[in-house]
């Protein structure tokens, strides 16, 4: 873990130190080319990646992404703009200072952000410990990451599959420079962690004042739900993607505020990120041009800044589209120009899957918003989805009529977008509430923006009569007594807390299935035995591994052998049967089982169930349910599990 965090800040140090020279050089002309050092770093984490991912794509197609190649390349670069790096350093040096002086000033607000933003990082670092339950990581984005790897570079196609082996793979290939290093999954989870992380300073960084309580209201507004918390460590793509497209809007509202080139080509190198992380980021392109396209009209963005923001786009994300144009004739593969590879009853399958409801009880909502139950089910949906039972999304709601309200032009072009990214997702790809993540996002920073901008209006009535009535509690904050009892306080308040879930599991004798999250980060249990009580198949699969038992057969869960691999530490001892080995129908059975040396199977609860038959096939249920019957009456159980997974052993000789 410490491994793969020292890989992840030092990419960033090197996509900040190039980007501090580019920045410098765009913004010459301007009063003020930096708003300060402190600005420069909270604002600069993504589009560092961003830079990190570029120069690696370009040795990736190369096949140059090999330790000998960069290292040098790196060192090479860091001794060519060492005047960066140690502007760089200086800022970092600086942020600490400033730290340090508003703590003795008696404001604690930014030494409480600093501990809050280590407390949730190692929070997130222990979570990411945590195998990843769903199938996507270990079917698609951790072997696409381990190509790369061994690939040194890009293939075509990256894995075994036409469609997953051309997508674009930027965040793959972000994944893949930490895990070159780390040589574990967990590296992945590490990246997503830091981009998650850089999204957040970025946004506090747009309070013109204020940025660390900015970092506390960000964190109330985004953190107090599952939606973002719960995918922060996990090696998937949406968070990551969805961060890059709402970080591209923020670039551009920063441009609208401040008028700094800089500013808009961030907005394009984080925008390449993102459509060069997946195809749907492409609305943001839309979006995002249609926004500029007065000003371009006008002339009022030169063209030799637009010319750099398309050639830093085109540089992280023109690859994955040029190479999918010359291999397969479709930049956008497989869609809309063709699909080499696939069939058309793929396709249609596809099609038919991304273009309706992902769970069948949501089928009924009409998604045309031609229609007056259209827009009556799109506002049922806005309303149950994203705001019911969800306080902050009310706060965030209201901090953006209220923005409207005090500054309405400008945060109506944010409110304008985030509307728009709801209506899309609505009517284009109302799959999951997964593809609503960019809108989501978005609505809460809107939120934040408009905290902003009534806080800015507030300005001169909060110095002129609350700081004044603050200063005797300042003035006690920053004495000597205060600032020895202040981490000797956070200390018993901390070791409170550690007794206090201590005595709730019940001590040394702590039942597993009780446990917590935060029984783990605090190290209270173990994450094997965590994810024993509380993760479905770990404590099975967990269990065929130690115990050694071939051939399992498990036709119902979709990724079978792969998580069966990631809960037992990478280690593949083919104890189970791939899902997709079934009899062909009408065929014999007994000679199925004794050719794949079948001696034990799996029955979860839900076997029966019709979104398992509809995710699998009904007629593969069908197969696998035939299969079962025929061993039941020679099976005995011998292990169930506390979610009702029931492992049963065969035996061929037992008379039926």
């Amino acid at each position: 873990m410490i491994v793969g965090w020292c890989t992840v800040l030092a990419i960033i140090l090197w996509g900040l130190v190039i980007d501090r020279g580019i920045v410098a050089s765009l913004n010459q002309r301007c009063d003020q080319p930096f708003r300060d050092g402190t600005d420069f770093l909270l604002s600069g984490i993504l589009p560092a990646l961003a830079i990190a991912g570029g120069a690696a794509t370009v040795l990736g197609a190369f096949h140059g992404l090999r330790w000998e190649i960069v290292l040098p390349i790196v060192a090479v670069s860091m001794i060519w703009r060492w005047r960066d790096l140690v502007a760089v350093l200086y800022d970092l040096g600086s942020l600490f200072r400033k730290i340090a002086a508003e703590t003795r000033s008696g404001n604690p607000v930014p030494v409480l952000a600093a501990l809050t933003c280590t407390v949730l990082c190692y929070v997130w670092s222990v979570m990411a410990l945590f195998p990843s339950g769903i199938a996507d990581v270990w079917v698609f984005h951790i072997p696409l990451a381990n190509s790369i790897i061994e690939h040194s570079g890009f293939v075509s196609p990256q894995i075994d599959h036409p469609f997953y082996g051309n997508i674009p793979l930027f965040f793959n290939l972000l994944f893949a420079l930490v895990m070159m290093v780390s040589g574990h999954w967990t590296g992945a989870a590490i990246m997503n962690v830091a981009i998650f992380f850089g999204f957040l300073f970025l946004l506090s960084s747009c309070a013109s004042r204020w940025r660390a309580c900015g970092f506390f209201l960000v964190a109330a507004l985004m953190l107090s739900i599952p939606f973002f918390r719960g995918s922060v460590g996990e090696p998937m793509t949406d968070l990551a993607r969805s961060c890059f497209s709402v970080a591209a809007v923020l670039f551009l509202w920063r441009y609208l505020e401040t008028r700094r080139p800089a500013e808009l080509f961030h907005c394009a190198l984080v925008l390449g990120g993102a459509v060069g992380g997946k195809y749907t980021e492409l609305q943001m392109v839309c979006l995002i041009g249609l926004a500029l396209m007065p000003m371009l009209l006008k002339g009022r963005v030169s063209l030799p800044l637009f010319l750099s923001c398309l050639c830093a786009f085109l540089a992280v994300a023109g690859y994955w589209y040029a190479k999918n144009l010359i291999v397969l004739g479709n930049p956008i593969y497989p869609f809309m120009f063709g699909h080499p590879g696939l069939t058309d009853a793929w396709m249609a399958d596809y099609m038919l899957e991304l273009g309706r409801a992902f769970d069948p009880a949501n089928r009924h909502f009409v998604t045309n918003l031609a229609t007056l139950q259209g827009w009556r089910d799109f506002l049922h949906i806005l309303y149950s989805w994203f705001l019911a039972g969800k306080p902050n999304a009310f706060v965030a709601l209201a901090l953006i009529l209220a923005g409207l309200a005090v500054a309405f032009r400008r945060i109506a072009f944010l409110a304008a977008i985030t509307a728009a990214m709801f209506v899309i997702w609505y009517t284009v790809m109302f799959n999951h509430i997964r593809w609503a993540t960019p809108a989501y996002l978005l609505f809460f920073s809107t939120g934040f923006i408009g905290a902003s901008l009534v806080r800015e209006r507030l300005d001169q009535w909060l110095d002129r009569q609350v700081l004044p009535r603050m200063a005797p509690i300042t003035k006690i904050a920053s004495s000597p007594a205060c600032m020895i009892a202040s981490p000797v306080i956070l200390g018993v308040l901390a070791g409170g807390l550690w007794l206090s879930q201590w005595y709730r599991v019940g001590g040394s004798d702590m039942d597993p299935g009780k446990a917590k999250d935060l029984d783990v980060v605090l190290g209270m249990i173990s994450v094997d035995k965590y994810m024993e009580s509380h993760r479905e198949a770990y404590f099975m699969y967990r269990y065929i591994a130690e115990h050694d038992l071939r051939t399992v057969f498990q036709p119902f869960d979709t990724a079978n052998t792969l998580l069966s691999t990631a809960y037992n530490d990478g280690r593949d001892g083919g104890w189970q049967l791939p899902r997709y080995v079934l009899p062909r129908p009408g065929s014999d059975i007994d000679a199925f089982i004794r050719d794949n040396h079948i001696g034990y199977f799996i029955l979860p609860p839900d076997a029966g169930s019709a979104f398992l038959a509809e995710r699998i096939g009904e007629d593969k249920i069908m197969l696998a349910n035939s299969v079962i019957a025929h061993m039941m009456p020679r099976a005995s159980l011998i292990l169930t599990d506390r979610f009702g997974w029931k492992l049963y052993r065969f035996d061929a000789d037992r008379a039926s």
